[in-house]
């Protein structure tokens, strides 16, 4: 008799610690005649959301005032033939963030006041993390043209002396004088070109000197340095002349994914005539992520939103994925193992446990 009364007490124990906590999916609860007249908290599962930085080149060709001139002047091929504005993609960095998964939401009903005041804590300790939807765009590094190219203008005009011979009367002679005068002359384009030209290979040859040793005067080690990469300098601003500048400005843009499945939704598009763009784009231009399971026993299930009482608290633990950054099918970066939650199996913890269950490293509280 004593045996059973003490079952029946253990029974009634359990029983009263299970009806301590109920937890419901959000928008699925039952009547409220149902429910444990106690308080409720809502929290939702955690998710991986990436953030993603992708910088970017705005580069600028500027073709060369003298640029027709660079070959025959010169012996230059290589050089910018037209103005033209591209972009370069230069780098895509990932950094995980742990966000509110809103598909996986749940309410939880207790009568233990410490456990009610310990998730309430917890809520206003611990903000809730929502994904990213609109992406930012700002620019590191802005540049211009070089003010030697910028503000070059070389002088068009240029004085020319002619000689002639004058007649005079002399004490009653017949004389010839030799004479001459000035005038002002336009100077050619072709001409302008020779004198850049010119330039260059003066600086060539004072840097030979330097460097050969055949300058009058004993110079430094410093001061043969200084003066070379001023002649340097010199013989780079009227080589830009000819050969043409090149400019880039950066641009970086920060998107925000969350995926799904093993193959995402195009995260950006990119060419080097548009650029970035994360709205609309060719096939072709498309930028996705791969994602592949470390452990060969996972696989793709998403978890369904129960619609049932599941008693206990759900939590969902990260698993390991490689993620990819592909385009063209090809793999265009490798960003390595990032714990995702998304992928992970959802489990319910022991209804009966008596600890105030610590629901911020389950999930987000609201």
């Amino acid at each position: 008799m004593k045996r059973i009364v003490f079952l029946l007490v253990i029974n009634l124990l359990v029983l009263t610690v299970f009806a301590q906590v109920q937890v419901y999916p959000a928008g699925h609860l039952p009547d409220q005649s149902k429910l444990v007249k106690g308080s409720i908290v809502t929290y939702a599962l955690p998710t991986t959301t990436l953030k993603m930085t992708v910088s970017v080149s705005k580069v600028q060709d500027v073709r060369g005032y003298f640029a027709d001139y660079a070959e025959s002047l010169l012996g230059l091929t290589n050089i910018i033939q037209q103005n033209r504005t591209y972009y370069t993609l230069n780098s895509v960095d990932v950094e995980p963030i742990t966000t509110a998964d809103m598909s996986q939401c749940y309410h939880v009903f207790s009568t233990n006041p410490a456990t009610i005041a310990s998730w309430e804590e917890m809520r206003l300790a611990n903000p809730v993390l929502f994904p990213e939807t609109t992406p930012t765009s700002y620019q590191t590094h802005t540049a211009s043209l070089p003010d030697f190219f910028k503000n070059y203008a070389d002088i068009s005009y240029t004085q020319q002396s002619e000689a002639f011979v004058e007649t005079k009367i002399i004490d009653g002679v017949v004389t010839q004088v030799p004479a001459s005068h000035t005038k002002t002359v336009s100077k050619s384009f072709e001409n302008k070109a020779r004198e850049a030209a010119d330039a260059i290979m003066k600086s060539r040859k004072a840097q030979y000197n330097l460097v050969a040793g055949e300058q009058e005067t004993p110079y430094s080690g410093e001061a043969i340095q200084t003066m070379l990469a001023e002649l340097k300098n010199w013989e780079n601003n009227y080589m830009s002349l000819f050969t043409g500048v090149s400019i880039a400005d950066t641009l970086v843009y920060v998107v925000y994914c969350t995926p799904k499945g093993p193959t995402s939704d195009p995260i950006f598009y990119f060419n080097t005539d548009k650029g970035f763009n994360q709205e609309n784009g060719l096939t072709s231009d498309a930028y996705v992520l791969n994602l592949d399971f470390v452990y060969s026993t996972a696989s793709f299930v998403m978890d369904a939103m129960p619609v049932y009482n599941i008693n206990g608290i759900c939590v969902r633990n990260p698993v390991p994925m490689t993620v990819k950054l592909m385009h063209n099918n090809k793999t265009l970066q490798n960003f390595g193992v990032i714990n995702m939650y998304q992928f992970g199996d959802i489990h319910h913890l022991d209804p009966s446990s008596k600890k105030p269950i610590d629901i911020s490293k389950i999930g987000f509280i609201f």
